[in-house]
């Protein structure tokens, strides 16, 4: 979240004279480099990793670490926990650049700010996003740590968990990941994340434990996630064993937030080739009509079941279920539905609808096969 603020509060900073046209321009090249690296961490192997406690180190840095941390913190403070201000504070996008331009020897003195209890929540959150967003396989112990000490303010547990899926992803992390999202003495926030965590990883040792929650658990935020982490990974490891258990949920999920994370994991499933997850689709769209989250999960599924059912859509009365219907369609990336889309697309009295599917069209037929 800081690097994107940081990067906006300067461009808009820059257009009213109060950052230079060289700070904007620096930061871009960061965030260039941040994007080509996001999957570094997950194809690197683990057998060579120095623990940041045994990292060589510098007083000099760690000098000018604590420096920007003492200044960052009395921004932190003045911002009473608000961390969204302290993300569009042009001091604080400064001070967290000039810790970016020490590089990696800056961040066991980072770590050493980060977990200091009696320093002030929100500079350690900070702190704690530089050693995630450092991508050095180093950080993730102390990552694990924090996810796993109870004692710990629980949104630096739930900053932890986030960083390890969304930024970190690697599989080191998953038996922590799993503690976290199965104990249940843990905030439902900080479950949740550990599963949307798992969602990101991908580790074949998640799915047992992830339908355990699917099929026992009570909190709906714990178990939408859960839901979503099960179809991430049981797609990414073509296990459809886990069907039945989904369309069981489907049927029988009181919650409708539960029932749609539900829904779009069987179309996840049904772009394996498992019909019986598109046929419960199906039947499910047979019996309640219409649904945006069942109509995009057929698309999902790019199955020739769905695109012939999305296709019957196109006809429907009601103008946003074609919509959704020909979105679907186009989601498939089969371009034979062309014709029809576009057909539909023409009966559309919604100027907006029109936009939004011809451009989608026009992309489609741009494409390579």
């Amino acid at each position: 979240m800081f690097r994107i603020s940081f990067l906006l509060v300067l461009s808009f900073c820059f257009l009213l004279g109060m950052a230079t046209k060289a700070e904007v321009e620096n930061l871009e090249k960061e965030a260039t480099k941040e994007t080509i690296a996001d999957s570094a961490t997950a194809e690197a192997g683990n057998d060579e990793i120095i623990p940041l406690s045994n990292w060589q180190r510098s007083k000099k840095i760690d000098d000018k670490v604590y420096k920007i941390a003492n200044e960052l913190e009395e921004i932190c403070k003045k911002a009473k926990g608000d961390y969204e201000a302290i993300g569009w504070n042009l001091s604080a996008v400064r001070l967290i650049k000039k810790l970016d331009e020490l590089g990696k020897d800056a961040l066991p003195a980072i770590y050493d700010v980060a977990k200091d209890k009696n320093r002030n929540v929100e500079l350690r959150k900070i702190m704690m996003s530089e050693l995630g967003f450092s991508k050095e396989l180093a950080v993730i112990g102390p990552m694990i740590d924090f996810l796993l000490d109870k004692s710990e303010d629980p949104s630096l547990r739930y900053n932890a968990a986030d960083l390890l899926g969304r930024i970190l992803k690697n599989t080191t992390a998953t038996p922590a990941l799993i503690k976290t999202m199965e104990d249940k003495s843990n905030p439902s926030e900080i479950r949740s994340k550990a599963a949307w965590a798992i969602f990101s990883i991908r580790d074949k040792r998640a799915i047992a434990p992830l339908l355990g929650i699917v099929q026992t658990e009570s909190d709906e935020k714990v178990k939408r996630a859960a839901i979503a982490a099960l179809g991430s990974n049981a797609y990414a490891f073509k296990d459809t064993s886990v069907t039945p258990i989904i369309i069981e949920v489907v049927k029988e999920e009181k919650s409708s937030s539960v029932r749609m994370m539900g829904y779009e994991c069987l179309g996840t499933i049904g772009a394996l080739g498992d019909d019986r997850a598109v046929s419960a689709l199906v039947d499910v769209l047979k019996t309640e009509g219409p649904n945006y989250y069942i109509i995009k999960a057929l698309g999902i599924s790019k199955s020739y079941k769905a695109k012939q059912v999305l296709k019957e859509l196109l006809s429907h009365k009601d103008e946003s279920v074609r919509f959704e219907a020909a979105k679907a369609l186009l989601v498939t990336e089969d371009k034979s539905v062309i014709p029809e889309v576009e057909k539909s697309v023409s009966e559309f009295k919604n100027e907006g609808f029109k936009r939004v599917i011809s451009n989608s069209v026009e992309g489609l037929k741009k494409s390579n096969d």
